[in-house]
Parts: C-alpha cells; structure tokens; sequence
C-alpha cells in the first residue's frame, strides 16, 4: 500500500489522475486538513508566515503557513507509516519529516535530480501557484544555472495552458519547472507538443518514483 499525502483536503480526483494513468492501483489519499473545521482554517489563514503553501479545501482555496502544514503531514507519516510501503507527500515545498519505518517521497527531491541538466547559457521559466511562493522559489532553485524567470499561473486557471504558453513565447526557455504538486500530470505533453522545450512535472515525477518503489 503506498499512502499518498495531499496537503489540503481530500477528495481530489485530480490528484489521483495521474497515479491510474502511471498504472499504480495499490493506494490511498489522506488530507492533512482533512479534519479540520473550516472555522479553524480561516484562523490558521490569517497567521504569517515565511513562507505560504496554496493549498485547495473541499469548498474554495487557502493559502497557509508552510510550518502548520509541514506539522500536520509529520502528524499523518506518524499515524500512517506503520501500515504503507511508502508514503508520498503530494507537494513541491520542501518538508523535513521522516521516517524510521517506511520511505518518505517527495517530489521536490525527484525534481531537483532533473535540474542538474540545465546549463549556464539555457533559460527556464519557474512556474509557481501564487506570488507568495515567488520568494520562496528563488531561493529554492538558486543552484539551477542560466537564466531564470519566475513566474505566477494559479494551477486551477481555467486558461492555465493560454498563460504558460503566452510566458513561454515571451522568455522562450529551453526548459519549464512547474512548481506546485497541483499543475496537472497532462501539461506536460500539451506544452511540449505546441512549443520546443522540456517541461519537467513534479506529477511525472512521483508517480515514475512511486512505480520503481513499487517494483524494487
């Protein structure tokens, strides 16, 4: 059983697209705000925060504190380790809980293994959710060589494709990061079918990860 974690709340029918196209059928998805009450999550809302996770709710979006997240996903490895061949956190922030018990994916990890590809004269657009994460991202991909640009598209646009490729006419990347766990596992293929780059998808990523687990 591999136990995959989402940082907002579940369902997310969306986030388990891309297990079943990969061919993974032994699985599980848990929220890590699962329960709590929504009165509860306009209180977390407002703390600050160095840095903020977009994450969705089953009725609307927030954006949270990276350490109130980070505290319940440490909750929920605790609870469900004993019981999963692994566990994916379905996220790109960069988390440090582990455990003794079972392995800890992260797609961060995954994606950071591509990036060493990218050399000094390319260009890469760094896609992320909301512009609070746009500090955070150039600290985050400050080891990535060449020239950078960081750029906002909310994952849940209803023109999400429209604005990549219009950012990706305007800086023309041999490279595109997405990060954020939400951009869908089927961009990939629309962007590089309709431009000439290498579009690298922590969605992608996970799941290639989660089948060599799998079949270890």
């Amino acid at each position: 059983m591999i136990t995959l974690i989402t940082i907002g709340q579940t369902p997310r029918e969306d986030l388990l697209k891309a297990f079943k196209i990969g061919g993974v059928s032994d699985f599980q998805l848990v929220g890590a705000l699962d329960d709590v009450s929504q009165n509860e999550i306009d209180m977390l809302e407002k703390q600050s925060g160095e840095e903020k996770l977009f994450v969705v709710l089953k009725n609307g979006m927030a954006n949270m504190n990276h350490e109130i997240i980070e505290q319940k996903v440490e909750n929920l490895i605790k609870e469900y380790e004993d019981c999963s061949d692994a566990i994916a956190v379905l996220c790109m922030s960069e988390f440090t809980c582990t455990s003794n018990k079972t392995e800890i994916i992260y797609p961060i990890k995954e994606l950071k293994g591509k990036v060493g590809d990218i050399k000094s004269n390319d260009t890469t657009i760094i896609f992320v959710p909301i512009k609070e994460q746009e500090r955070s991202a150039k600290i985050k991909w400050k080891s990535v060589e060449g020239n950078k640009h960081i750029v906002t598209v909310h994952p849940k646009s209803e023109t999400i494709l429209e604005e990549i490729i219009r950012e990706i006419d305007l800086h023309r990347p041999k490279y595109v990061i997405m990060d954020c766990y939400g951009y869908g596992y089927e961009l990939v293929e629309q962007i590089e079918n309709k431009r000439p780059c290498t579009c690298y998808n922590a969605q992608h990523l996970l799941v290639q990860k989660v089948m060599d687990v799998i079949y270890e």
